[in-house]
């Protein structure tokens, strides 16, 4: 029976799904791999009692099986999949619903919510063996955090009521961290932190490359040394890492793999000797001792890889649409295929509505537009092409496991009525075609729109196309996909050169939203989000850029910054519930089909895998299943 943690005294406590969800207590006595037991009579590193945190501070996982030490995780694909096997953020998400620690022992708040206290583990050491502190977030937080190259614009999870949070050590493994109003999303932050390298930095690896500590002389030579222009280019650099996974050789981590060998053609990632986790027994994880990803372009190499049993794990880049080629090839490619809910909507449509050219910016910032474009849709043909009948349509919002759930929300304009559309459409002046049968907008010229996107694969691509041909086919409107890599969708989307964008919508349950609600109102201008860039970059900015949003979307914006900052549970989804139903009705994102399944495959001899989960951004795939136990029975 699950039971609460007890309170202490004068604060509360964060997390309250213990008795299932947190660590056991450590063992007596410590297993470890024989690769690093080889290393120890070496006189290579100490013995595993002395890399591993003080007893009561290790990470200990209640696996199904005590696993067997060794081999290699083999991945394919543009998406390196051992970003699903380890992660170093503070908290970890409960499939989707609530946190607990992780490399945080422990996290505490005030009860108005302005201060919050962090325990870190106390004895964890970085991968070459160096103690991991407060003074290494410290580090970030002052001179990362706090230095205007590297951060120019302070960002919204490190402030409140508009001020910076004060940080200050309590002592080598405890924070202290106030803001100026309540932070009661603080949690969803530290389950995202480190993923962007905040909070937990290598101080004593990366100081060499700061102006701060290292000579302006020296430091400069080094930059252009290594092809850089200026010092921010060279520590960005030293520190590269996607989602917490060092990407660096020599960088330090605190992950449980450590970057060993990268190049154009595969990465290959060993053993963390120094990590803080263990099995019931007291055996350091992982068992198994290296990834090795192959880079692969294209869905069918890998898919190629998949059925002739060339890989021991992929998810990133399966589509359900395989689902059946994956259950016939299983037994020839000696593997498992797992489905797994998707934890997020297929495919999402943002319209600038802050376009340059003035025609267009009057015609998406109509909401008879938006409106039209979703009944022009067929949800149900999506529905089949995306996900196979498994899911089903439905407006973009969050989806049910999330408080704030409406299932009205999900039903608006989600019906296939291209004659209502039409309708909509005409009543906006849009009712003249030209000779190739395409609406014609109010000055004479082609009503025409690019939706780009940076689709992960080629079905991805394929469903973008499918959405574009109805609308063409049904409303009359030439829609043009263009495919371009995520760096330029960088570049276009806040440089406010996009017509429309298409991507994945997430950040639909609770460990995301409402803090991150990128998709539901103007925050920051970014390649997946171009609805309202301009009026993004004003909220930015204090209104010294972009242009100033019109008073329904300063209110909206009002309840997001409402909902950051306040305290009480109930008024927090009265906030966020005008915000969905904002978006229900105006339709800032225009969503497809969600509640579908994703197709992770393991290899058959993995153990410890779970069956079911939840595969999205809001839970970080993987890691809220400890996939450190992973091993090979044979």
């Amino acid at each position: 029976m699950m039971r609460l943690c007890p309170p202490r005294a004068g604060i509360i406590v964060l997390t309250v799904l213990c008795s299932l969800l947190l660590p056991a207590a450590a063992a007596a006595s410590f297993g470890e791999a024989p690769m690093l037991q080889e290393k120890v009579e070496a006189g290579e590193l100490p013995p595993v009692e002395e890399r591993l945190p003080e007893p009561d501070s290790i990470y200990v996982v209640d696996t199904e099986e005590i696993g067997r030490y060794g081999g290699t995780l083999r991945t394919a694909g543009q998406h390196d999949d051992a970003l699903a096997v380890s992660a170093p953020n503070l908290m970890r998400a409960a499939d989707g619903d609530g946190f607990v620690p992780h490399f945080a022992k422990d996290v505490v708040h005030s009860e108005d919510m302005k201060q919050w206290t962090i325990h870190f583990r106390e004895g964890v050491r970085w991968s070459d063996g160096e103690p991991f502190t407060t003074d290494d977030a410290m580090f970030w937080y002052n001179h990362v955090l706090g230095n205007e190259d590297l951060t120019p614009v302070v960002p919204e999870d490190w402030r409140a009521g508009g001020e910076v949070m004060d940080m200050e050590p309590v002592d080598d493994y405890t924070l202290e961290v106030r803001f100026a109003e309540p932070k009661p999303f603080f949690e969803n932050v530290l389950f995202m932190a480190t993923h962007s390298g905040d909070m937990v930095t290598p101080k004593h690896y990366l100081k060499q490359f700061h102006v701060d500590f290292a000579d302006g002389d020296e430091l400069q030579a080094r930059t252009e040394e290594e092809g850089f222009v200026v010092w921010t280019e060279l520590f960005e650099h030293k520190r590269d890492h996607q989602y917490g996974l060092p990407m660096h050789p020599d960088l330090p981590t605190i992950t449980a793999y450590v970057m060993k060998e990268i190049d154009s053609a595969h990465r290959v990632f060993e053993r963390n000797p120094y990590y803080w986790k263990t099995d019931q027994e007291g055996n350091q994880l992982p068992y198994i001792d290296r990834i090795s990803n192959e880079f692969a372009e294209h869905a069918d190499v890998i898919d190629g890889k998949i059925v002739s049993g060339r890989v021991d794990f992929a998810a990133f880049e399966t589509h359900l649409t395989h689902y059946p080629m994956y259950t016939d090839f299983e037994a020839e490619g000696h593997y498992r295929t797992m489905l797994w809910d998707k934890g997020s909507v297929a495919t999402v449509v943002q319209f600038n509505q802050t376009h340059r050219d003035e025609a267009l910016r009057e015609i998406f910032q109509d909401v008879r537009f938006r409106r039209a474009m979703s009944l022009g849709m067929d949800r149900e043909e999506i529905n089949e092409v995306q996900t196979l009948g498994i899911g089903r349509p439905l407006q973009y919002t969050v989806l049910e496991p999330s408080a704030y759930h409406d299932r009205e929300f999900e039903h608006a304009y989600v019906e296939f009525d291209p004659d209502r559309a039409n309708a909509k459409l005409d009543e906006m002046g849009l009712d003249q075609r030209d000779n190739a049968g395409f609406r014609l907008r109010e000055d004479g010229e082609r009503l025409s729109i690019t939706l780009e996107t940076f689709a992960m694969d080629a079905i991805m691509l394929e469903d973008i196309e499918l959405i574009a041909e109805m609308w063409r086919q049904n409303l009359d409107i030439d829609v043009l996909v263009h495919e371009i890599t995520a760096g330029l969708a960088e570049e276009r989307a806040p440089a406010n050169l996009m017509d429309a964008i298409a991507w994945t919508g997430g950040e639909v349950l609770d460990t995301l939203f409402p803090m991150y609600a990128r998709w539901f109102l103007p925050q920051s201008p970014g390649g997946s989000r171009t609805a309202g860039v301009q009026w993004a970059r004003w909220f930015q900015t204090d209104g010294e850029e972009g242009e100033e949003p019109p008073a329904d979307v300063k209110e909206l914006r009002s309840w997001w910054e409402d909902v950051r900052t306040e305290p009480d549970s109930e008024r927090r989804l009265e906030l966020g519930r005008k915000i969905l139903s904002y978006q229900a009705e105006n339709l800032w994102s225009i969503g497809t089909v969600g509640y579908g399944a994703k197709p992770l495959i393991f290899d058959a001899d993995l153990r410890n895998v779970p069956e079911t989960g939840i595969w999205a951004l809001s839970t970080l795939w993987t890691i809220s299943r400890d996939p450190e136990q992973w091993f090979f029975a044979e």
